[in-house]
């Protein structure tokens, strides 16, 4: 089932992801200027833009596909990085090709080289892992995209070692014991903002839950009057002593179930990468723990059906 595939292709990483770093490495490409670039990307593939525009210090520029369809001079004389693991996704291919003879040089992040994407697209940077053999919610798609986004930038770890990385997410989870939370909000600043992005939507897929993302700032604003103190689970992605922090430790003082994630390092394209392999963990931890076989995307036929229609 599909929950069996999931968990397959996230221990895959620990193979996939140093054995993909290493494929990119060898490839030779000009530099490209950071403020050159826009990322497009839906779902997963939104959070992989939202990261590679944080990687950049804000220098280049994520966006929603359709947002740009409807302004497309943003991407006069830039490099359009449009991010779609399966390829096929119909705002995508549209901007690919609305974005001929504007944009500088279109380049497809994309699994499949020969989708539909990739042939409106002037380069391709193929996603390449192991594929557990049916269709399940993203995980090493959404990691490999990660590389891919920092390999453009310039910005590919020197080594990527994830051994101990899956025990400890196992671990946390444990800890974490998250059954019986009813909604979940994660919150992070910078690059920690879009793998909240990730993390709430794998809730959103594995679980059919409620979870949304937000920076620290706004969650005293609005959200957190939404929260249930005892049903609900925040989840604090933090570099240490900042924003995210801070709000972790006025939750607990406060009585909110909360949890903090910090991982240490300096190369922030392997933190994150470490990040996202604990967020893949949580909802796979909870869907075994309540025996739950399939992901509730696919469980859910007329929502997956209207899903499709939307996308496709």
């Amino acid at each position: 089932m599909s929950i069996g595939a999931m968990e397959e292709e996230i221990s895959n990483q620990a193979l996939d992801l140093p054995r993909f770093a290493s494929q990119l490495r060898q490839k030779h490409r000009p530099k490209l200027e950071w403020s050159s670039l826009v990322f497009a990307g839906s779902g997963d593939s939104y959070a992989a833009a939202v990261f590679a525009q944080e990687l950049s210090h804000g220098e280049a520029i994520a966006s929603d596909p359709y947002e740009l369809l409807t302004n497309i001079q943003r991407v006069r004389g830039k490099n359009l990085v449009i991010v779609s693991v399966g390829g096929r996704t119909r705002t995508n291919i549209e901007l690919a090709r609305k974005a001929k003879r504007i944009a500088a040089k279109i380049i497809a992040i994309t699994a499949n080289h020969e989708s539909p994407l990739a042939r409106e697209c002037d380069e391709t940077l193929q996603l390449r892992y192991r594929y557990a053999g049916r269709l399940t919610s993203g995980t090493v798609a959404f990691t490999t995209s990660l590389l891919a986004c920092a390999f453009l930038l310039g910005n590919l770890p020197r080594a990527i070692q994830l051994g101990t990385t899956l025990a400890a997410a196992n671990r946390w989870t444990r800890n974490l014991n998250p059954g019986e939370k009813k909604s979940f909000v994660f919150i992070g600043s910078g690059i920690n903002y879009a793998l909240s992005l990730y993390g709430a939507a794998k809730i959103n897929e594995v679980l059919g839950a409620k979870a949304q993302a937000a920076y620290p700032e706004q969650l005293g604003h609005a959200i957190l009057f939404s929260v249930n103190e005892e049903h609900d689970l925040i989840v604090c992605l933090s570099n240490g002593r900042d924003k995210a922090r801070q709000v972790y430790e006025l939750l607990r003082k406060n009585d909110f179930q909360s949890s903090i994630l910090v991982i240490s390092g300096n190369d922030a394209v392997l933190q994150s990468l470490k990040i996202a392999i604990y967020l893949q963990h949580l909802p796979l931890a909870i869907a075994k723990r309540n025996r739950i076989a399939e992901c509730d995307f696919l469980s859910e036929r007329t929502k997956l059906n209207l899903s499709n229609k939307m996308i496709y």
